[in-house]
């Protein structure tokens, strides 16, 4: 959540995120992806499909990969699959366009 800030009047929201968040540890790494279930979460920003297409590709065929695809409905929000992906995937790719 963004905090708001007061400056020469004007209210403005800093988009810095929540100061009191817990920080988390990142997931052990895969020895490697072959067979491995790979999520691929498409934020919606420009370009980021034909990137992740490519990427998920290249997994398929070169590492024998299992790549699902999951798509925002709107970059600013955040990723209403994140259990689901953990449930379902060994790793994930969240990708950005430019």
């Amino acid at each position: 959540m963004a905090n708001k800030e007061t400056i020469g009047g004007i209210s403005v929201y800093v988009p810095t995120g929540d100061p009191s968040a817990i920080a988390a540890c990142l997931a052990t790494r895969l020895n490697s992806v072959r067979g491995a279930r790979i999520g691929i979460l498409d934020n919606c920003k420009e370009f980021a499909d034909l990137v992740l297409s490519g990427v998920a590709e290249v997994l398929e065929r070169e590492h024998g990969a299992i790549v699902r695809f999951w798509r925002k409905s709107y970059l600013g929000i955040p990723s209403p699959f994140a259990k689901e992906m953990a449930a379902e995937c060994d790793a994930v790719i969240n990708g950005v366009g430019h």
